[in-house]
């Protein structure tokens, strides 16, 4: 059986490297079934564009990735599907997860995954066509003649043993900008909007208590270092290896056999994001005997409101001050993730951003603007408050808030997207930056667009090893 994956990307950065774990490993785990797959990565809906990509691969049946981002770009493939090949299609990812009802609208859906995708999808093909009982596939909702058939998330499998390695071939490269591969040691555990494999929201999983959310679990160790051995022989040219689940490292049994397994077989750099409580001493010794380069850790906001209540990170102060001292002992290159513009932000949370930053004193800052994704929480906080500006999609793309906050105005947010990142590692440069966002050359744009911003080096502290 042929089937095609459809993989929208809405923006310039996920079309540059468009690499997605969850769609590699669900083709993994449909090739262990006699299901042919193929991939189109598309950033538009014109038909005669993948008309030929369609007819080439004559699926009996699609599925689509949809993040947050690419859903409204997702809608208009799927009305074009329709009119090019009329055949079934499937929904998942982030958005699918999320907002299940909104995916069961579109053109042409026969039913959405609304958790991991290779958990449920195979399971429903294989009995797809042998009776009614299809329908009532864990970790799917489906379309069916009588309404919608609404079945509760796919559990956690008992271990991740068998877990195949994900279909890298799907894609021209498997490597980001840097020359990190990513490799997945572990999944459940994440808390909320913090996890790239997100549980249903809970007004839509409270009817299955302890249902929703898969917890922590981690590949055995010789797996893992097997499928990092082919991805090393597969790119020569290849930096290193970014190990994603935030909460991957946060048994130290596992962590420290794979540690030395680690750099005797591989001995590549590691690049990874950690949650905070997960970061002590022993952990960020063992990273850095493994041959750790970087460590991420998400700090969100400075206010302990924002981070837990809006951005569901689940952190306290107390713990990403631990963690980054224990990243300073042990020679750990540090990355504080903030984030700018969420629901109740104000000039006070951003001071306390600002003055947590300092004290954090990372190595390098990563500032974005917030996105409320739809279906989380920080979404239906800010659509309640009339804080969404309109298409706050496109808004976001382009670089700009995607929330009209009452007491911070866009100039605001953008300057402390710009400046937080120096104000830690360079700070004698931010009133340079400020005051040259303020200048303008005609219609050309600011001194510090045209000139400051060229020349700047990137606000990174080199680590004493």
């Amino acid at each position: 059986m042929r089937l095609l994956i459809i993989q929208p990307t809405a923006d310039a950065r996920t079309l540059r490297f468009p690499y997605r774990h969850a769609v590699a490993l669900l083709a993994a785990a449909l090739r262990k079934s006699p299901y042919e797959v193929s991939l189109l990565v598309t950033d538009g809906a014109d038909e005669g564009a993948m008309a030929a990509t369609v007819t080439d691969t004559s699926p009996l049946l699609m599925l689509m990735y949809v993040d947050s981002l690419a859903a409204d770009l997702a809608f208009h493939i799927a009305d074009a599907l329709r009119s090019i090949r009329a055949v079934p299609l499937i929904l998942f990812g982030p958005h699918a997860t999320r907002c299940p009802n909104d995916c069961l609208s579109m053109s042409g859906v026969e039913a959405v995954a609304v958790g991991p995708a290779d958990g449920c999808i195979p399971a429903y093909l294989q009995a797809r066509g042998q009776g009614p009982e299809y329908l009532r596939t864990a970790g799917l909702w489906v379309n069916c003649e009588t309404g919608v058939m609404r079945n509760p998330p796919a559990k956690a499998p008992p271990s991740l043993a068998d877990q195949p390695p994900p279909a890298r071939d799907l894609y021209a490269d498997v490597l980001d900008i840097s020359g990190f591969a990513e490799v997945r040691v572990a999944r459940g555990g994440e808390a909320g909007d913090a996890s790239d494999e997100p549980a249903p929201p809970a007004e839509l999983a409270a009817a299955w208590p302890g249902g929703a959310e898969w917890p922590l679990m981690l590949r055995p160790t010789a797996g893992v270092i097997e499928e990092m051995t082919a991805v090393a022989n597969d790119y020569f040219d290849m930096a290193g290896f970014r190990i994603t689940n935030e909460r991957w490292a946060s048994i130290p049994v596992w962590l420290a056999e794979f540690a030395p397994r680690y750099r005797q077989k591989i001995g590549l750099p590691l690049r990874t994001t950690l949650h905070a409580a997960d970061v002590g001493d022993r952990a960020a010794t063992l990273l850095k005997e493994a041959g750790g380069e970087e460590v991420r850790v998400r700090v969100g906001s400075g206010s302990t409101f924002i981070r837990n209540e809006i951005l569901s990170l689940g952190t306290s102060t107390e713990e990403l001050e631990n963690a980054f001292a224990a990243l300073h002992r042990a020679k750990l290159a540090s990355t504080a993730a903030i984030e700018i513009g969420a629901p109740y932000e104000t000039s006070i949370t951003l001071d306390e951003t600002l003055s947590l930053l300092v004290r954090l004193d990372p190595d390098r800052v990563e500032a974005v603007l917030h996105w409320p994704a739809p279906g989380s929480h920080s979404h239906k906080v800010a659509k309640e408050n009339g804080w969404l500006v309109a298409d706050a999609a496109a808004a976001h793309r382009a670089g700009k808030p995607s929330l009209a906050l009452p007491s911070l105005s866009e100039e605001q947010l953008l300057a402390a997207l710009e400046c937080f990142p120096y104000q830690v590692v360079r700070p004698r440069v931010v009133p340079l930056i400020r005051w040259a966002r303020r200048v303008r050359i005609g219609d050309r744009g600011t001194v510090y667009e045209l000139f400051v911003k060229p020349l700047l080096a990137p606000p990174v502290r080199r680590v004493k090893l």
